[in-house]
């Protein structure tokens, strides 16, 4: 059975999944290319509310041995999502995708890797 103790990884893993998916939609994109989308815009913004609920779920011990990861940015970001929708300035979701993303993922294949869990 699934508990939140023990499968904090799978929850690593769908971050990481959701941050290739932001990856593929915008490949080839510009910022005018992608403001002007509204599908790959709802689609990258699904990812990162996803991401941010994953993070949610990761353990605090977790949390404290990779203080590198933006734990509380990325829950906050997955709140003003949910709670602000009509407020989601796509600017600011492409400065996340494009340069704020990226650099996690080795941060997050690190926690994969450690003797955690």
């Amino acid at each position: 059975m699934y508990s939140e103790r023990s499968g904090w990884k799978l929850r690593i893993r769908h971050m990481l999944e959701a941050i290739e998916e932001c990856r593929r939609f915008i490949a080839g994109m510009d910022w005018d290319t992608f403001r002007d989308d509204p599908r790959t815009l709802k689609a990258v913004v699904w990812n990162i509310a996803t991401i941010g609920e994953a993070a949610g779920k990761i353990p605090t011990d977790v949390q404290r041995a990779f203080p590198a990861v933006p734990w509380a940015d990325m829950k906050g970001m997955r709140n003003h999502i949910v709670h602000g929708y009509d407020r989601i300035d796509p600017e600011i979701v492409w400065i996340v995708v494009t340069q704020e993303l990226p650099p996690l993922v080795r941060e997050l294949e690190r926690i994969l890797e450690s003797d955690l869990g």
